[in-house]
């Protein structure tokens, strides 16, 4: 899908979607349909072969859109995992630090902080426009900077420190599973397997032999559901891309409830 289909706002994204549906069913049975008649003819078994091309047609079809929807979905709640994931971390990893001495403590703390403010007030909204900000990478690098130049000088110490250091690596991990949501997408080549076939589709119906209220109303259904799938689809397709994509509640909630109290104040 172009880019800028992940710029439209969501409802006005799902409207377009059922209208060109729809339109172009109107537009066949009006242009298309016609000249179709005129090339092949029509006969008393006419719907019965339309039938059968259509049964056929319609379950490898109909297979190929559920296994994408499923597909990007279980894509979208991978990256909802990461989320989660990197934000949990995040929150251990800040109350972890009160077992280290100063001034380690007080710069872990204030970094964590910067981290997640930097989070929900830049790396998301350039999430949401198709980008990844080299913010996030240098405050990452920061941290893990400062974790490596910490010497423990007790038993205890290096026991946390260790904790520290593995629950840091998860914490990356989950960071990094939450950037491919930016670019996660589905391949080329599966869209347009998809148009394709929501084109055919769209043209065994109109082939179909019926008065013409019934078939306005028999196709303007089919290609409205029609274009609500393909709908879904697209919203699912980039987890993080557009207005539909995910939101920043694991990180605004573990501002809110753990963070903010130690922010500065003036």
């Amino acid at each position: 899908m172009p880019d800028f289909i992940f710029d439209i706002p969501t409802r006005t994204l799902a409207i377009y979607f059922s209208l060109v549906t729809v339109a172009l069913m109107l537009v066949g049975m009006v242009v298309v349909k016609p000249l179709l008649r005129l090339l092949m003819g029509t006969g008393p078994d006419f719907n019965e072969t339309i039938g059968h091309a259509t049964s056929g047609f319609s379950l490898f079809y109909g297979l190929l859109l559920g296994l994408l929807t499923v597909a990007a979905y279980q894509n979208n709640e991978r990256i909802k995992e990461g989320i989660l994931n990197e934000a949990t971390t995040l929150g251990s990893l800040y109350a972890d630090m009160n077992s280290y001495p100063e001034p380690v403590r007080s710069d872990m703390r204030a970094m964590l902080r910067d981290y997640v403010l930097f989070t929900i007030h830049k790396d998301w909204p350039a999430h949401r426009a198709g980008e990844v900000l080299n913010g996030g990478f240098n405050r990452t690098a920061a941290m893990r900077q400062e974790l490596a130049g910490f010497e423990p000088l007790t038993r205890g110490e290096d026991i946390i420190h260790a904790e520290v250091v593995g629950a840091f690596q998860d914490f990356s991990r989950s960071r990094q599973q939450r950037l491919t949501g930016v670019t996660t997408e589905i391949p080329d080549v599966l869209w347009y397997a998809v148009l394709v076939g929501a084109g055919i589709n769209l043209l065994l119906l109109v082939m179909l032999k019926m008065r013409q209220l019934q078939h306005f109303v028999l196709g303007t259904l089919t290609a409205f559901f029609l274009g609500v799938i393909l709908f879904v689809i697209v919203t699912l397709d980039r987890p993080l891309r557009g207005e539909a994509g995910l939101d920043p509640g694991p990180f605004e909630l573990l501002w809110e409830r753990s963070m903010v109290w130690d922010e500065p104040l003036g």
